[in-house]
């Protein structure tokens, strides 16, 4: 009988250790049998290699937007102009090389791309959303986002032709104005300058169907803001659209300048909420010089975030990121500057 029982006991043990390191495993967001850390504990970020950005780039030291569609095509997006660029990747030549000019609107001001996103074959493009850096004026073209239908064949939209007046078919033009102005915690900064905690957008990202769109202002108490909302929504025409606002605690000052969505997590590069100061707004608030910018992770709910790192100091303003690989153990990004020519396409490893 004492045999017996100490076999059970045994048993029940080896169970146990089992079932602990089984659980140890998925928490590290690997599978079984595998030694992958997981997203949780990324703390190093190293700059790997560079891409080169071949042909006709538009406002190229201005650059603030990209997203892959596929290991083949993407899109980049920059400020001051009312136009996106499809770009063929090579992984093996580290090259984007810019396929064609595509325009979103044919008349008035820039659009102020902020950030572009995208899921199946379709891209998302958003403006800021805000008044302008320097004279706090409303330019009606910020204050949009579009859907873009492409042909994944070929990653430009189907029918498009290189010329032509035409907007391309498979465009979807709307605005997050309406729902912003009525947030009752976003709406008392919206038509405000970036210097004094004005509403500006500068990240979006996209999964199964859900926008996620990263505001670099306000910062409140410590608290940068995201706005989960869905893609069929903002599109369907309708005033209202339900949504998610999601506190994340960055740290006082801070905002989101970009974020992607990874297989295990979002990725955010955060920076200055606020904008230096100009003529008209002699002081801004949430702005300190040479800050620099960080790297964080977010689970996609909740407050918490983990801070991976800081972004090696480069002449420019990291604002466009979009992810190269991930593995259970790094992920590898692709980012582009605002400010050196043709974006300074850097690879950096985060693990």
């Amino acid at each position: 009988m004492l045999a017996v029982l100490n076999r059970a006991v045994v048993l029940r043990a080896v169970q146990c250790g089992v079932v602990a390191s089984l659980c140890a495993v998925a928490a590290c967001g690997g599978q079984p049998g595998t030694a992958g850390r997981g997203a949780e504990s990324w703390t190093h970020v190293e700059e790997v290699g560079r891409y080169s950005l071949l042909g006709d780039v538009l406002d190229a030291k201005n650059l603030s937007g990209i997203a892959f569609l596929s290991d083949r095509f993407g899109l980049i997006g920059a400020d001051e102009v009312r136009d996106v660029q499809a770009v063929e990747v090579s992984r093996q030549d580290k090259t984007l090389r810019v396929l064609e000019t595509i325009s979103l609107v044919r008349f008035g001001s820039e659009i102020d791309t902020e950030a572009i996103a995208a899921e199946g074959d379709c891209y998302y493009i958003v403006g800021s959303h805000g008044t302008s850096k320097k004279k706090g004026e409303r330019q009606d073209n910020r204050y949009s986002i579009f859907r873009l239908k492409v042909d994944p064949a070929t990653g430009i939209p189907g029918g498009f032709k290189a010329g032509s007046a035409r907007l391309p078919t498979g465009l979807q033009t709307a605005s997050l104005a309406g729902v912003i102005r009525a947030d009752p915690v976003l709406g008392e900064h919206f038509g405000q300058p970036l210097q004094q905690k004005g509403i500006n957008i500068e990240g979006l990202a996209v999964r199964n169907g859900q926008l996620f769109v990263g505001f670099r202002n306000p910062n409140l108490g410590g608290f940068a803001f995201v706005m989960e909302i869905r893609a069929d929504d903002v599109f369907g025409g309708g005033s209202r659209p339900p949504y998610t606002l999601h506190k994340l605690q960055l740290g006082e000052g801070l905002g989101i300048r970009e974020i992607v969505a990874a297989k295990s997590c979002f990725l955010m590069i955060a920076g200055n909420a606020g904008s230096e100061p100009s003529k008209k707004y002699g002081e801004s608030e949430d702005y300190e010089k040479d800050l620099g910018f960080f790297l964080f992770r977010w689970e996609g709910k909740g407050t918490e975030v983990h801070k991976i790192g800081a972004l090696p100091k480069i002449n420019g303003k990291p604002e466009a990121m979009a992810v190269l690989e991930e593995t259970n153990d790094s992920v590898t990004v692709l980012i582009l500057c605002d400010g050196p020519n043709r974006g300074r396409p850097t690879v950096y490893r985060i693990s």
